[in-house]
């Protein structure tokens, strides 16, 4: 059976249809876009203009009625989404094409009755016509981009197919193609129109649609579907293969699927000119194995769905997938291991080169008209500004919270709100004054709040203020988001993506030249850092793990510690710094950098307390809960002290608690040897153990391991022990 028809070609229909057609679009639309003569400056059309057409006027009077009707509506509809995207002249010259296009060629009388490119070339004419020369490529694109959304919309309304056969998905487009209230890449359309053979572009677009539909795969998860769909595209052409069934037989289907590894090692090598295969030498493991992944799950679900799909594409080659194909890749065919990304303390930015990048952000804000002089590399020189100040408040407050670029992005123009029973103006300088709600569209059912400072609330308002100045919107009319796309967005209901932020910065850094502690560039581009360090932060200054991952958004604590991994240098310096003792007291002969190997604390961040270490051997599990403080492996310096007796007071205020309602409950007091009691009594001891024994140090450096376990029951009569703790000098 041949390929299907191509979707997205020109619709074909009588001059009589057209008309019919174009009159039911025409329906709603202010009369003011139906004149023969629109003028920029008439009030009913605010907006739909470009800046630079405030005096051409846009004569449509010669058009055919259909394109004046097409026209009028695509113009309405631009101005009702904030759209400046109509240009007088540019399309009194499209105007004058039409014309001549619907004069030579009478079965033409809608825009939607030639391809995007067929009226490319028909403008190429009239514009060599009027100037004897080619148009420059800046002019076809600026041309090009005009007609393509006209084009676009046209053939999505005049068109009885499903929202998913179409060449171009835009959910601006098309409002019938599944979406979440809020996505980070809302604004970018996905174009299958170059994909070969066919059968490829067509199966694919059924499999999105299924996944789409059923919530298996959201909007911002079809632009990586699309890089990977046209990997395998090219590996189809390059080794010839014309069927979906890949193969006949299962031993030529496996081999087939291993083949597409191999395929993807060598065909990353070949196209060193990405910037993003570079620096690995072609694709790297992650990438690989999540274009295999990817592969052999449309498999799967196309095996699955094998007679609907044939019946939906007109394809009975479908037909032959078999249950093989649901079995396309097995664990072992890809690098697991190094295809998740670990954590990385190249991901930490120092405090000294933090603070050097907070000290030149405000550059980026800067008007271009204004410079300073900066200092880089030992050199004073001017510097211009950027012009971008809502970019500098984004990225200053993902350094002050970590969350990422989307997250703060797509935040609502309004995000704070108030904490229940706390009034701003007593917190002291520093506390959390107000909640901050962002969009939280990477993980479902994830936290969307966090606790602000007045530094992040006076950097939301300075931007709130700037938004309103900007856009001056009509009375009630509320921009939609806090950063809004600055081009094409004229009622602010679209937000910057992460794109063209991270082009910006780019641009930044790339001027700036800033280069950290190892030479390496200090990019601002590299905003994810942010996140990391703000988490090691945390995690450095005794955050509780369940802490940070509420704090990041995280539903597991696994996520949160690969940000833990960070702290090795930490670990290793905090542990360095303890004498090594056994348990009953005498110093162990081995070298510290000896035993920290044999602990492997590096690798076992777990083992750092709120409270102090766990000095328990990796090869033994701890199965005591938090009862760490009647325990011999637990090990507490002075630092930790505060954290100690703020844990004595809240247990033994929950003691007093608990007796008041047993007693208020039942009538008695609660007896010593209630099991429950007996626990928070042996808690209180270890503790206050432990702080008679850090209190007599003789200095801060001191350390001392096990001191609460004469607290525990059975142990209280003997009293406190105290083990001395000297440092034994390095070997010369």
């Amino acid at each position: 059976m041949g390929d299907p028809p191509k979707a997205g070609t020109p619709l074909q229909a009588s001059v009589a249809g057209r008309l019919a057609q174009s009159a039911a679009l025409a329906e709603g639309v202010p009369a003011a876009f139906a004149a023969d003569v629109l003028h920029p400056a008439d009030p009913a059309l605010a907006g739909v203009f470009m800046a630079g057409s405030r005096t051409a006027r846009l004569r449509t009077g010669a058009l055919p009625v259909p394109m004046r009707r097409e026209l009028a509506w695509w113009m309405a509809a631009c101005q009702a989404s904030g759209e400046r995207q109509v240009h007088a002249s540019e399309w009194n010259r499209w105007a004058a094409t039409a014309v001549a296009v619907a004069e030579r060629r009478p079965d033409v009388s809608s825009f939607a009755d030639l391809s995007l490119g067929e009226w490319m070339t028909a403008w190429g004419r009239v514009f060599h016509a009027e100037h004897g020369r080619m148009a420059s490529a800046a002019s076809r694109s600026r041309a090009g981009t005009a007609m393509r959304s006209l084009v676009s919309r046209l053939m999505i309304r005049y068109s009885d197919a499903e929202w998913w056969e179409h060449d171009t998905w835009s959910l601006r487009l098309d409002p019938r193609i599944p979406r979440r209230p809020h996505e980070s890449r809302g604004n970018t359309a996905v174009r299958w129109g170059t994909l070969e053979p066919a059968w490829l572009r067509e199966g694919v677009k059924f499999y999105l649609r299924l996944q789409l539909e059923s919530g298996q795969l959201t909007w911002s998860s079809v632009m990586p579907q699309h890089a990977i769909i046209f990997r395998f595209a090219a590996f189809l052409a390059a080794r010839g293969i014309g069927h979906p069934a890949l193969a006949g037989d299962p031993p030529g289907l496996r081999a087939a699927a291993l083949d597409f590894r191999t395929f993807l090692h060598a065909w990353g090598k070949e196209r060193q000119g990405r910037a993003n295969e570079q620096a690995s030498g072609g694709l790297n493991e992650r990438t690989i194995a999540c274009s295999m992944q990817a592969i052999g799950l449309f498999y799967r679900v196309m095996g699955d769905y094998r007679a609907e799909a044939a019946a939906a594409l007109g394809d009975d080659r479908w037909l032959a997938l078999s249950d093989a194909h649901a079995r396309l890749y097995r664990d072992g065919d890809w690098n697991r291991g190094r295809a998740i990304r670990q954590a990385d303390e190249r991901n930490y930015i120092s405090d000294t080169d933090l603070a050097r990048m907070l000290s030149h952000i405000d550059l980026l804000g800067l008007p271009r008209d204004q410079a300073r002089t900066i200092t880089t590399d030992g050199r004073q020189a001017g510097f211009a500004g950027f012009g971008h100040p809502a970019v500098m408040r984004a990225w200053l407050i993902q350094a002050l919270t970590g969350r990422r670029a989307s997250e703060i992005l797509m935040m609502d123009f309004d995000p704070l709100s108030g904490i229940p029973g706390l009034d701003p103006a007593t917190v002291p300088e520093g506390g959390m004054t107000a909640r901050l709600r962002y969009q939280q569209t990477k993980i479902n059912g994830a936290p969307d709040t966090i606790l602000v400072g007045d530094d992040v609330v006076c950097i939301i308002r300075e931007q709130q203020d700037w938004v309103r100045r900007e856009w001056d919107l009509p009375a009630g009319v509320t921009p939609r988001y806090l950063f809004p796309k600055t081009a094409g967005n004229r009622l602010a209901t679209r937000p910057w993506e992460t794109s063209n932020y991270d082009r910006t910065l780019r641009d930044f850094s790339l001027a700036l030249g800033l280069r950290d502690a190892d030479g390496q560039p200090l990019l601002y581009s590299r905003s994810h850092r942010l996140r990391h360090t703000k988490a090691t932060t945390l995690l450095n200054a005794g955050a509780p793990i369940h802490v940070v991952q509420r704090y990041l958004g995280h539903l597991s604590p696994e996520m949160t510690m690969r940000y833990a991994a960070t702290l090795a240098s930490t670990a290793e310096r905090e542990f360095l710094a303890m004498v090594k003792i056994g348990r009953d007291g005498r110093e162990i002969g081995m070298d510290r950098r000896d035993m920290l190997d044999l602990v492997q604390l590096d690798q076992r961040t777990d083992r750092i307390l709120p409270n102090g270490y766990c000095l328990l051997p990796p090869v033994r599990s701890c199965d005591k809960g938090n009862a760490c403080h009647g325990c011999d492996h637990f090990a507490t310096d002075r630092s930790h002290l505060p954290e100690i007796r703020r844990q004595l007071a809240a247990t033994e205020q929950l003691i007093g608690h608990r007796q008041e309602q047993h007693a208020a409950r039942y009538g008695e007091p609660m007896s010593d040897s209630n099991i429950w009691l007996e626990q928070r009594h042996a808690e209180v001891r270890s503790m206050r153990l432990e702080i008679s024994a850090l209190e007599a140090l003789d200095d801060d450096s001191g350390v001392v391991r096990g001191a609460g376990v004469c607290g525990r029951a059975g142990y209280q009569d003997a009293g406190p022990v105290n083990v001395a703790i000297t440092a034994r000098p390095e070997a010369p």
